[in-house]
């Protein structure tokens, strides 16, 4: 009987390392059950299930194998991809490649006072597109090259765009360091 098609999926996370590690970990899982009810069949004196069992389980075992070298693989091919050029990252990271790792991207925080400097400078008030243009200019030497790739969710934004907005509703919303004003981004007070 031929194989059917898997459906396709709406979930935009094509992640391989994650989905390798939730393989490992269901893996994991599954040999842990089947080794407890092994042992209840043991137990029970069904020997010849018992012996299936722990057949199946050293297969299961050798497969868990298979996946955690995939998995050092991919981390080879993820260390690889962040080494390369911020061209090269740019074609190689549009699919498969998950949440970026910690200290790859900028930190929203580290947006926030340039903003307000931006801000100072547009005497107190600026439309969003005229004060991410001037913030691209200041952080500059801060951001890192995958700043500078499209955003994962928007194809059509560039990262540290999208991430300044983000720094921006926090100083609205979270700490009062700015006021909503839209479509034009003001400050009430400023923490330089």
């Amino acid at each position: 009987m031929p194989k059917k098609k898997a459906a396709s999926s709406n979930n935009t996370n094509n992640d391989v390392g994650e989905a390798l590690a939730l393989l490992s970990e269901t893996l994991v899982d599954e040999e842990k059950r089947i080794r407890d009810e092994g042992a209840d069949a043991m137990k029970t004196g069904a020997y010849d299930t018992a012996r299936d069992v722990i057949d199946f389980a050293e297969r299961l075992i050798a497969f868990q194998g298979k996946v955690s070298g995939l998995q050092e693989e991919w981390e080879e091919l993820e260390n690889a991809r962040d080494a390369a050029t911020p061209e090269v990252q740019q074609i190689v990271s549009k699919h498969f490649f998950g949440k970026k790792k910690k200290g790859l991207i900028t930190n929203q925080d580290e947006y926030c006072k340039p903003i307000l400097e931006v801000l100072v400078e547009m005497g107190g008030k600026g439309k969003t597109k005229a004060v991410l243009d001037r913030l691209g200019e200041k952080m500059g030497g801060t951001l890192k090259p995958i700043d500078y790739e499209c955003h994962k969710s928007n194809d059509k934004q560039i990262r540290w765009r999208n991430t300044g907005q983000w720094a921006r509703n926090k100083m609205v919303n979270s700490d009062g360091r700015m006021k909503k004003d839209s479509p034009n981004v003001s400050t009430s007070k400023f923490t330089l």
